[in-house]
């Protein structure tokens, strides 16, 4: 993984500006649809080998959910090519390394197929890093817990796309006061609504929800989540250690952590043009 084929900035003066006002933004066709049906195979694969055989798909990972509305494979790198290829993908790290502000180790990755469940009528808000964690820098927002959620499936109105309270990223209040004066104003919640390889990147301090699928159809969507080079890994996402010792030395160290506190920055300004894709 070479450094120099990360994009600096990665986003757009305009795409910062409205991960900064409103804790997320999506960035279309991410990924191209062979990489987006390359990662698909694999999902209903895993899933299609643990109910004929209850396996795991390798080492050093975990199910969060079997069932047939949402199967749910968790610490992915090690388990397949197409994994390693997005959570090393040159693109979005750039993204990533832009809004934490310096270099990242990876801090969990799952993988979901989420079909329509006739029992879920409500959102699971959450978020999963305290507001008092980011930091602003060139008057920009930075968070130190960050995520790229790419869907692979088109994502309508009805198709279950992430759902937000936009702009709780920054508010340090109670989440469930913000949570319930949200629901009170459905305004306030946005909704992803995005073609197949589109990516959510927004900050995990965030408070978002899966959607709910209201039509007929699988939606299928991959998460990684980075942080500074010194924050620990995840609960159940630490590294296999035999794939990362078979990586070159930035890779190894983005599976790893290993450059701890030797945080390389990279900072932007608003104003500066997106670098050359």
């Amino acid at each position: 993984m070479s450094a120099a084929a990360k994009p600096f900035p990665a986003l757009t003066p305009a795409q910062r500006l409205h991960l900064d006002v409103y804790g997320y933004v999506v960035i279309e066709n991410a990924l191209t649809p062979a990489e987006v049906q390359r990662l698909c195979q694999v999902m209903y694969r895993i899933e299609r080998e643990y109910h004929q055989r209850g396996a795991l798909p390798g080492p050093t990972c975990h199910f969060s959910s079997t069932t047939r509305e949402f199967f749910r494979v968790d610490n992915l790198p090690h388990l397949d090519p197409a994994f390693f290829e997005y959570l090393t993908h040159p693109r979005l790290l750039g993204m990533v390394e832009e809004v934490t502000g310096g270099n990242v180790r990876l801090e969990q990755s799952d993988a979901h197929i989420r079909r329509p469940d006739p029992g879920r009528q409500s959102y699971g808000f959450h978020r999963g890093m305290d507001v008092g964690l980011g930091y602003t820098k060139h008057g920009l927002y930075h968070g130190t817990f960050v995520k790229t959620l790419t869907n692979l499936t088109d994502l309508g109105p009805d198709d279950g796309g992430t759902v937000c309270i936009a702009g709780s990223h920054k508010l340090d209040i109670d989440p469930q006061a913000i949570i319930a004066a949200a629901l009170e104003d459905p305004r306030l919640i946005h909704h992803v609504v995005a073609p197949a390889g589109s990516t959510l990147l927004f900050f995990e301090s965030l408070i978002h929800a899966s959607g709910i699928i209201r039509s007929d159809r699988d939606r299928l969507l991959i998460i990684g989540g980075y942080a500074p080079s010194m924050f620990q890994a995840w609960r159940g996402y630490d590294h296999d250690p035999d794939f990362a010792q078979a990586q070159d030395e930035a890779t190894r160290a983005l599976l790893t952590g290993e450059q701890k506190y030797h945080w390389e920055r990279r900072l932007r300004q608003l104003g500066d043009p997106a670098a050359a894709i």
